[in-house]
């Protein structure tokens, strides 16, 4: 039978046993697992569908393996879902007319008739215009045998709920199948969704539906089983995995726990007698150019920026050299407003901006607006799923621009760049597919301008931390959607960088996440304030002299 012809065959899920390497499982096809088979009318589709209830071991472990199996899964594209607030429960006005119409015709009748009411909804145009019509059919006959399956199964009948339950399934298989469907082939890749969180009865059944279609779904919950012990109590449709620690509900990582948070600077003498150890050690010049970077970001007082500010790399809280890697603590923060006395306000910034390896830019946006180059992105990644961002080709193109600089250098550059595109930092604004934010990102990326390439070059990991200081006071210019992917990418790279804004405006809250930056609030605020290089004033004789 031919490939594509399987896809007009009804599906039959079959749920299997999952590996201990999840992703493993997930990333396999559909052909390759076991008890994948099919005849003239029916294909078996193996799938998996797990309720993961506790934590196994310890928290920041949980998350963190959340974290990377979404990036992992986010590489499907529009066949993955992640649900980690709930679905969708906007039902628009127009589909509610219909649905209230429906349930008028049903409240007619003398018995509940959910064939009658599936034929209703199916007349009305409410299921979704798959091409795949033997899919669209398996749809409506499983929506309506699970509501068959409920009505039986509970003690006291309901109709209200059942109307509820229906209604947001309905909402749900609309807004949501086209994109799970549309590329789904029997034998490669199948549709996955995750679910985090509490979860109600009309998403269960959801959950339900989608798995019986061939889905693989995993629901997290590291608290409790919630509805899931009512509607699958004997584990009919899931498998579930119970682990004994229990925590709470917490958002969905957005990403690995790597930030630092500083205690109390103490005495500098004391510091340097901590990280001065054997195990630190003193280092050549360039000893580390080959390594690998990772970039923690330091979570800091207002206070502490001039104090770190002024450190070396090697002398920072956290830095550390681990497997062929440099661990650089450097500072991403943002300062809204001014101090009352202006003068202490430019003297401050005056510290930072003479410091050794500096760019200062007052004059807005850094960054010119880019060709976007979906050739050259789909040459390195191209659009297949579970196709590697091939770094390697990337650093060889002849395109790549960044030849002349060191190869430990370009290596790491090239892994941020994979890194920021795959998962990505920066808002997506305009709402675009992943595949084209990703594509804005690359563009960004691999056009850099000299100056910035220079403080890259200048970057002794141990020594000096190189900076970018922008000053924006709004009147030169505003911060772009370029220029905050250049700085999330020299953040990663282990670059200071310190927005200064005068106003307390919005800047590179506009197109950056908020867990990558410090914010820190002055307690005046100031608009149109042009900038200012710091002068001391100098006291008079007479000054000198009374108070000497």
């Amino acid at each position: 039978m031919e490939k594509n012809s399987l896809n007009n065959l009804e599906i039959h899920s079959v749920n299997l046993d999952i590996n201990e390497d999840i992703i493993s499982s997930l990333k396999t096809e559909i052909y390759k697992r076991s008890k994948f088979q099919y005849n003239s009318n029916v294909v078996n589709i193996p799938n998996y569908f797990y309720r993961f209830i506790g934590i196994k071991n310890s928290e920041i472990d949980y998350y963190d393996n959340l974290y990377k199996l979404d990036k992992e899964l986010k590489k499907i594209g529009s066949s993955y879902k992640r649900f980690s607030e709930g679905l969708d429960k906007d039902i628009s006005i127009r589909l509610q007319n219909v649905l209230n119409d429906i349930w008028a015709k049903v409240a007619q009748m003398e018995s509940l008739d959910v064939p009658t009411i599936i034929n209703l909804i199916s007349d009305n145009g409410l299921f979704p215009d798959l091409p795949n019509k033997v899919l669209l059919q398996q749809i409506k006959n499983n929506l309506k045998g699970l509501i068959e399956y409920y009505i039986k199964s509970s003690k006291a009948l309901d109709n209200q709920n059942i109307k509820l339950i229906i209604n947001y399934i309905i909402h749900w298989i609309k807004i949501y199948s086209k994109e799970l469907f549309q590329k789904f082939d029997y034998m490669s890749i199948n549709p996955k969704v995750i679910f985090y969180g509490d979860i109600s009865k009309a998403e269960v059944f959801y959950l339900i539906l989608l798995s019986t279609l061939g889905c693989d779904i995993l629901y997290f919950n590291p608290k409790n089983s919630g509805t899931f012990e009512e509607i699958d109590k004997y584990n009919a449709f899931s498998k579930e995995i119970v682990y004994n620690y229990k925590g709470e509900i917490n958002p969905f990582p957005s990403g690995i726990e790597d930030r630092i948070k500083t205690t109390a600077y103490n005495a500098k003498e004391e510091l340097n007698k901590t990280l001065f150890t054997d195990e630190s050690g003193f280092y050549r010049p360039w000893q580390f150019s080959d390594y690998n970077v990772q970039a923690v970001t330091l979570n800091t007082t207002y206070e502490e920026i001039y104090i770190w500010m002024k450190e070396k790399a090697y002398i920072r809280e956290g830095w550390k050299v681990k497997d062929s890697t440099v661990v650089i603590p450097n500072m991403f923060s943002k300062v809204c407003g001014t101090h009352e006395d202006i003068d202490i306000y430019w003297k401050e910034i005056n510290e930072v901006v003479t410091q050794k390896f500096t760019k200062f830019y007052n004059e807005l946006p850094i960054m010119d607006v880019v060709h976007l180059e979906y050739g050259k992105f789909n040459l390195i990644y191209p659009n297949n799923t579970f196709s590697e961002f091939n770094i390697e080709e990337m650093i060889n193109s002849a395109w790549w621009k960044y030849k002349e600089l060191r190869l430990g250098l370009q290596k790491n550059m090239a892994q941020k760049i994979r890194d920021l595109c795959l998962s990505p930092v920066i808002i997506n604004v305009e709402q675009e597919d992943l595949r084209d934010l990703q594509v804005d990102i690359f563009s960004v990326l691999i056009n850099l301008d000299v100056g910035v390439l220079e403080l890259l070059q200048a970057y002794d990991y141990p020594e000096e931390v190189p900076k970018i200081i922008v000053y924006n006071n709004e009147e030169n210019g505003n911060l772009s959607f370029e220029d905050c992917i250049m700085l999330t990418f020299m953040n990663s790279m282990g670059i200071d960088i310190i927005i200064y804004n005068p106003s307390g405006y919005n800047d590179i809250e506009n197109f950056i996440y908020p867990q990558q930056y410090d914010v820190h609030r002055l307690e005046n605020v100031s608009f149109e304030l042009h900038f200012k290089k710091y002068v001391e004033k100098k006291k008079s004789f007479f000054g000198n002299f009374f108070h000497s």
